[in-house]
C-alpha cells in the first residue's frame, strides 16, 4: 500500500516524499522569517517617515518666521535711513514676489525631471508600443 503522509505508528514518511516536506517546512520557515524582517523594517521605515515630516514642518515654521522677521528688519532699518514706510513695504513685496516665482520656477523644473521612465518601461508589457 501506498505511504500516505505519517504512518500509523506517527512515522513521517520517508524517501522522496520526506525531502520534500523537509524542502516545504524550510522554505515556508525562510519566507515567514524574510517577511517577518520586512514587516520590522517596513515599521522602522513609516516611524523615520513620519519623524521626518514633522522635523521638516517644524524646520519650515522657524524658517518662515525668521524670513518674516528679517523682511520687517529690512523695512525697519530702510524707514529709519529714511525712506518711506510705504516704499519700503513694496520693495519687500517685490522681493518676496520675485523670490516666489524663482522657487516657482525651480520646482516646474524639478518635476519635469519625475516622468518615472524606468518604472513605466518595467511595468509595461513586452511587445506593447510606448
Amino acid at each position: 500500500m501506498p505511504d500516505v503522509g505519517f504512518g500509523s505508528a506517527g512515522c513521517p514518511p520517508s524517501g522522496l516524499r520526506a525531502q520534500l516536506h523537509g524542502l516545504t517546512d524550510t522554505w515556508r520557515a525562510m519566507t515567514e522569517a524574510r517577511l517577518g524582517i520586512f514587516a520590522i523594517e517596513a515599521r522602522r521605515s513609516v516611524s523615520a517617515l513620519v519623524r521626518t515630516v514633522v522635523c521638516a514642518a517644524l524646520a519650515a515654521c522657524v524658517l518662515i518666521a525668521s524670513w518674516l522677521l528679517a523682511v520687517a528688519g529690512a523695512v525697519w532699518w530702510a524707514v529709519e535711513r529714511g525712506a518711506s514706510p510705504g516704499i519700503a513695504i513694496i520693495v519687500a513685496l517685490v522681493v518676496n514676489l520675485a523670490l516666489a516665482f524663482v522657487a516657482i520656477y525651480g520646482a516646474r523644473t524639478a518635476m519635469k525631471r519625475i516622468d518615472f521612465a524606468h518604472t513605466q518601461r518595467a511595468l509595461r508589457a513586452p511587445g506593447l508600443p510606448p
